[in-house]
C-alpha cells in the first residue's frame, strides 16, 4: 500500500528543510524560489497537512462550531454561508450542527463541538423555552469564546445582530404613507427576540403616527406557512380587517399569501403584504413580494472576523455588539390604500 506523503517528503522532494516546509504552510516568510518549490512539491505529492498534529503543536485545531436552530429554514444556511467562506479564508474549518429549535438539543451540540476541542462557537439561539434561565446560565459558563447571531441573549457578550426595530419601523412606515391604518402583524413566535423586536418596532411606527396598536390586529404564531395560512385568515374575517400586513417571517409570509388568495382577496389590491426576508422566489410571486433583506451574507462573515480574532487574539476588548441594517425592498405586493377602506369588510368565508 502506498504511503501517506508526509512533511518529510514534500522538503526531500523540494529540496528544502522540514522547517522551510512548516514555515511555508504557515505563511511565514521563506525565499520566493523555496516557496515556489515547496508549492510545486505538495501538489505533486497531493500532500495534505495533519491537522491532528499541528493542533497538538499549536493548542489550535483551526476548527469553528456553528449551531443553527433550523437547517430547513433558508435565512440560516445563508448566513452560515459567509461564516464558512471568511472561516476558510482565514484556513479554519467548519462544524455545523443543527439544533432543531430545541435549547435542550443546542446544548447538547455545544457539549460535542466542545470535546471536538473546536477554538470557538457561532450561535444562533433557539427560542426561549422551559429551559431557558438554566441554559442562560449554562452559556454564561461555556468555556470556549462564542459570538451570537441574529438572536440576541439576554446577557453581555459579543453578537451579531440585525436591526430588527428599525426595520420593522420602516416597513410599517412605508405602509402608513400609501394611506394604510388597518394595519395588521403576523408575528412568529415570541420566545425568539427577532420576533419580539419587530413587533415592537411595528409598535412603534404606529404610535409615531398617532394610533394606537390593536391587539385584535396583532397575530402570532408558530413559523409554519400552515400556521401563517390559519392566522391571516383569523384577521380577515374581523369586520375590520387590516387593509394591510406586515409579516415577521419568510414561512409565515407564504401562509399570508396563500391564505388572502383562499379567501377571495387580491394582494395589494385589497390588502398589501410586506414580508421578511428576500429570496430568489420573491421574485416569483404574482404579485413579487416587498420586503425587509436581511444583511444575512454580511452578518456570518462578520461574525466569524469577531470569533477569530477573539481565538487569535487581536481582540481583547469587552464583549462587542454589532448592529446590521436591512433594506425594504419595495416591489408590487404593496400599493396604496383605497378610499373607504378603513371601514373594510371581511373577506368571504371558504367554502367547505
Amino acid at each position: 500500500m502506498k504511503s501517506t506523503p508526509d512533511m518529510r517528503a514534500v522538503a526531500r522532494r523540494a529540496r528544502v528543510s522540514i522547517a522551510t516546509v512548516s514555515r511555508c504552510l504557515n505563511d511565514k516568510r521563506v525565499s520566493p524560489a523555496a516557496e515556489q518549490r515547496v508549492r510545486a512539491a505538495i501538489k505533486e505529492l497531493a500532500y495534505s497537512p495533519n491537522r491532528l498534529a499541528r493542533s497538538l503543536r499549536s493548542q489550535k485545531t483551526m476548527t469553528l462550531g456553528m449551531v443553527i436552530p433550523d437547517i430547513t429554514n433558508p435565512f440560516f444556511p445563508a448566513v452560515v454561508s459567509g461564516v464558512e467562506e471568511t472561516a476558510r479564508a482565514a484556513r479554519f474549518a467548519l462544524i455545523l450542527f443543527n439544533a432543531g429549535e430545541d435549547e435542550e438539543r443546542e446544548w447538547e451540540c455545544l457539549k460535542v463541538l466542545q470535546a471536538l476541542r473546536c477554538d470557538g462557537v457561532l450561535l444562533i439561539m433557539a427560542p426561549e423555552g422551559p429551559a431557558h434561565a438554566r441554559r442562560s446560565t449554562q452559556l454564561q459558563q461555556f468555556r470556549l469564546p462564542v459570538v451570537y447571531l441574529d438572536r440576541a441573549p439576554d446577557f453581555e457578550a459579543d453578537m451579531v445582530l440585525a436591526d430588527n426595530v428599525h426595520s420593522a419601523k420602516e416597513a410599517v412606515r412605508h405602509l402608513l404613507a400609501l394611506g394604510h391604518r388597518q394595519i395588521g402583524v403576523l408575528v412568529a413566535d415570541l420566545a425568539a427576540a427577532v420576533h419580539r423586536d419587530r413587533l415592537e418596532g411595528y409598535r412603534a411606527a404606529l404610535r409615531e403616527a398617532g394610533l394606537t396598536p390593536s391587539p385584535v390586529l396583532e397575530a402570532r404564531a408558530k413559523p409554519t406557512v400552515a400556521d401563517g395560512y390559519a392566522a391571516t385568515a383569523q384577521l380577515l374575517a374581523r369586520p375590520d380587517r387590516p387593509t394591510a400586513l406586515f409579516v415577521t417571517s419568510n414561512r409565515l409570509t407564504m401562509g399570508a399569501m396563500s391564505s388572502i388568495e383562499a379567501h377571495g382577496l387580491r394582494c395589494p389590491q385589497d390588502v398589501s403584504v410586506i414580508g421578511y426576508d428576500n429570496y430568489e422566489w420573491n421574485d416569483v410571486y404574482h404579485p413579487k413580494m416587498t420586503t425587509i433583506a436581511q444583511p444575512t451574507y454580511l452578518m456570518g462573515a462578520r461574525a466569524a472576523e469577531l470569533l477569530i480574532h477573539r481565538i487569535t487574539g487581536t481582540q481583547t476588548k469587552e464583549p462587542q455588539r454589532m448592529l446590521l441594517k436591512s433594506t425594504l425592498i419595495i416591489r408590487e405586493s404593496t400599493g396604496v390604500c383605497p378610499a373607504g377602506r378603513d371601514k373594510a369588510r371581511p373577506a368571504r368565508p371558504l367554502r367547505s
